[in-house]
């Protein structure tokens, strides 16, 4: 798939880029004809292949024109000079001469590098002569757009194939999609850091996985791993579990006893569903991170620890954080180093390739067609990678050695009664889904860019001022203020990513009174107090509740 893209803000707008893709790769391309001041043209079938992405990504049907060329009227720029939206249109024509005098005249003319893109459908043949004219212009082709490996993203993910750990780790992580190798590729940069990790992710995603891999191959804390599940231990029982405790600090305290933290010297400690703690054992657990040191039941001062803190939760902590059941100090103490683990349902193309491998894991001789692993795909695995073998577990222990068919799992659910819910992911064959890991990067930055703005003006919304010891004084508040308002401008350049207007234009207002209380900034801090009541702290709440609803989907708030 190829197309020509046309960008106002190159270096020379006026040379087009020859921007090529690999079959499969809709949700890539797609983001290429997202940004503000591009212009693209492709043919019938590369837009058959993106149209669903397209229409998902906002892009207004402008429908088919006939052989007359009038850019500016048939993408409707003159209805009012309406240009919000962005748009595609179709063009029927056969005349190359004709469409490159109507393209050239609106491009330069009327297309700027502030309006929404532009997708436009052209015959096969005017495209490829229009490539051929670029050719000939220079002797040489177009420049090629890398694609993903221009992505920021790939700074990450981008870790030497011949790297060891990385060979070693695809054979535990299992997956080709794009966020197999991303949590691969953080696996391998957690374990090269000291620095306290938080996993995300939902039940059966592989959180005790990647944790135990990060503590198998850290260069340092390796004395040990020991894995504590907060929500098994009882809540009265944690902090001497944790911590320890001295002979006949209470009834039943017949001799010293030595905590977790203690015994793990040197090794680390998976603190596995954080999130099920209570806030009083939040605070013992903060305490023990910030001073590196605990303090025993009936001690009266601080024994110093070196251990590395690895810690998971299925939970949503950003919305306990909102209604406050989450320590906010205690979430970013523990999540210098954040990896997130994806559903499977995120990247159903990885779901034959772990099947497979836990399928060989036991001899036998059935084997797992290709027939049934394309069934496995049209299923949701709420479970996860753990229903996923589960079900393959079952297989064997009710059919015995087979090599299994639909049927076979229709009469095992019909036995348990359970319903069988397909995947609602309709583009199952798209290998990276790449717009959507950034989309949530994204909006995960601006969702921390609203946190340090709130943490920041904490002590004057609660009209402590003469508590600004994070900040200094009002002079370093604004400056960091300042940096924030620079931060929201970057990010909000591709209004695709945040997936709703609503949110982008809330999150646009947010960073409009940011900057015009940073251009006129007030003499004290009862006139910032007032802009935060009046205008900040409403739509810091939408935003919050918007950005959650699309990472997390629906939620009780």
């Amino acid at each position: 798939m190829k197309f020509l893209l046309y960008s106002k803000k190159s270096d020379k707008p006026d040379k087009p880029s020859l921007v090529e893709f690999e079959p499969g790769q809709n949700k890539q391309l797609t983001e290429f004809c997202s940004q503000y001041g591009t212009l693209c043209l492709i043919s019938p079938a590369t837009f058959d292949s993106i149209q669903k992405s397209i229409v998902d990504a906002g892009f207004i049907d402008c429908r088919e024109k006939g052989k007359k060329i009038n850019l500016y009227r048939a993408l409707r720029f003159d209805e009012k000079r309406e240009r919000s939206h962005p748009r595609y249109l179709i063009f029927d024509t056969d005349n190359k001469g004709a469409f490159k005098r109507g393209f050239d005249a609106f491009y330069t003319r009327h297309f700027n590098h502030h309006d929404p893109p532009c997708i436009i459908i052209i015959q096969d043949a005017i495209l490829e002569a229009l490539i051929r004219d670029e050719n000939k212009k220079t002797n040489s082709p177009p420049k090629k757009a890398t694609a993903a490996k221009d992505d920021s993203l790939f700074l990450l993910i981008d870790v030497p194939e011949s790297t060891d750990v990385i060979k070693k780790l695809e054979g535990v992580y299992i997956g080709d999609s794009i966020q197999a190798k991303h949590t691969r590729a953080l696996i391998y940069r957690a374990a090269q850091t000291d620095s306290p990790v938080l996993i995300l992710g939902e039940s059966g995603t592989g959180k005790d996985v990647i944790a135990h891999h990060i503590y198998k191959y850290s260069r340092n804390y390796q004395k040990g791993f020991f894995r504590v599940n907060c929500s098994a231990l009882p809540e009265t029982l944690i902090e001497s579990e944790l911590f320890g405790y001295l002979k006949g600090s209470f009834t039943g305290a017949g001799a010293n006893k030595k905590g977790l933290f203690a015994v793990a010297e040197g090794g680390t400690i998976f603190l596995d569903e954080i999130g099920d703690l209570s806030l009083a054992n939040q605070a013992k657990i903060l305490h023990a991170v910030e001073k590196q040191g605990i303090r025993q039941i009936g001690s009266s001062h601080n024994t110093p620890v070196d251990i590395r803190i690895i810690a998971a939760t299925n939970r949503n902590l950003d919305a306990m954080m909102m209604s406050q059941t989450f320590r906010d100090d205690l979430y970013y103490r523990i999540s210098t180093f954040r990896i997130t683990s994806s559903p499977l349902r995120e990247h159903p193309e990885d779901i034959p390739l772990l099947a497979q491998a836990y399928w060989k894991r036991k001899p036998h001789d059935g084997i797992l067609s290709q027939t049934f692993l394309n069934y496995l795909k049209s299923y949701h695995w709420p479970g996860n990678v753990r229903e996923l073998y589960s079900l393959l577990n079952s297989l064997r222990d009710y059919f015995g050695d087979i090599s299994p068919t639909v049927a076979h799992v229709d009469a095992i659910r019909k036995s348990r009664q359970e319903v069988l819910t397909e995947s609602k992911i309709l583009n199952q064959d798209d290998p990276t889904q790449l717009l959507n890991i950034r989309s949530k990067n994204i909006l995960i930055s601006v969702q921390n860019i609203l946190r340090s703005i709130k943490i920041g003006m904490r002590p004057i919304i609660n009209r402590q001022a003469g508590e600004l010891t994070a900040m200094n004084d009002l002079k370093n508040l604004k400056q960091f203020i300042g940096q924030q308002v620079d931060t929201l401008n970057e990010l909000c350049l591709e209004p695709t990513y945040f997936k709703s207007w609503v949110l982008f234009k809330e999150i646009t207002r947010y960073r409009y009174v940011l900057d015009k209380a940073f251009k006129n900034w007030p003499d004290g801090t009862e006139q910032l107090r007032d802009i935060w009541i009046s205008d900040l702290q409403q739509l810091d709440d939408d935003i919050n509740k918007g950005i959650l609803e699309i990472i997390w989907g629906k939620i009780d708030m």
